[in-house]
């Protein structure tokens, strides 16, 4: 199986998603489930917010990438790197641990120096936001350094993972808590005015007055999300979700 919703599930957490080109097919093969989510730093460069991210996607002289499913940027940002099988977890004491089954997450850090509150954060919302999608339990989030075979040949991620996993239950796994009633009907009136456009255009009911799939949902979409700007993260969801939508109507 390639796992071709990650883009999806990082956007569900509201946060910042970057589909690096190619990721949809990208991967040494395909997975054979997900059963964990493992969590890695980098140990890279000490500045800049995504240095490693050339070396996860696409590897180094002695092991090709790609080297993760998602880089995790020090402000925050989510990169989607491959859907496939990824060279992360290496030798593990569990086979449910191993790369076929585990769902492989870099952070950009040193492993030595303090963490971002603002990455630390997203670092809680995207596995909260995995665990759902897949439906797991916070105690299949996993740091390398647990999984690893022998014990003690892997030291990341550099913060105690029982803490993290007790920050990952407690995190909500999406931010549309925090809308205002108003904000939340809002959200609810877009979300449904796009699926009622795409069901009408999958029965053959959605063509515009010029005779073209999708251009009368697109701009209905677009004023709507003008209404709804201030959602801040839910939007920038939405926005690819209407991308997506966009794409689909198209190509009818």
């Amino acid at each position: 199986m390639m796992l071709t919703n990650l883009a999806a599930v990082a956007r569900s957490a509201g946060l910042r998603v970057v589909e690096q080109p190619g990721w949809r097919t990208r991967g040494h093969g395909q997975m054979a489930g997900v059963r964990a989510i493992v969590c890695h730093h980098t140990a890279g460069a000490r500045t800049g917010n995504t240095p490693s991210l050339g070396v996860v996607q696409n590897g180094r002289p002695d092991l090709s990438g790609p080297l993760a499913h998602y880089l995790l940027a020090r402000d925050g940002t989510v990169h989607v790197v491959a859907a496939g099988l990824c060279w992360h977890a290496g030798a593990v004491r569990n086979p449910s641990w191993g790369n076929a089954y585990s769902v492989g997450i870099e952070a950009e850090a040193t492993g030595t120096d303090a963490w971002p509150e603002a990455q630390l954060n997203a670092y809680e919302r995207l596995c909260k936001a995995l665990c759902a999608a897949f439906g797991l339990p916070v105690s299949a989030v996993l740091g390398h350094k647990e999984v690893c075979a022998p014990h003690g040949r892997k030291t990341d991620p550099n913060f105690d993972m029982g803490a993290f996993r007790a920050r990952v239950a407690a995190t909500p796994a999406t931010e549309e808590d925090d809308l205002t009633p108003h904000q939340a009907a809002q959200l609810d009136l877009l979300v449904a005015v796009v699926g009622k456009r795409y069901d009408d255009a999958s029965t053959g009911g959605g063509k515009t007055d010029n005779g073209k799939w999708g251009y009368d949902a697109g701009e209905n979409t677009r004023r709507l999300i003008g209404h709804v700007s201030t959602l801040g993260a839910a939007v920038d969801r939405l926005n690819a979700a209407v991308t997506a939508l966009a794409a689909k109507l198209e190509a009818k």
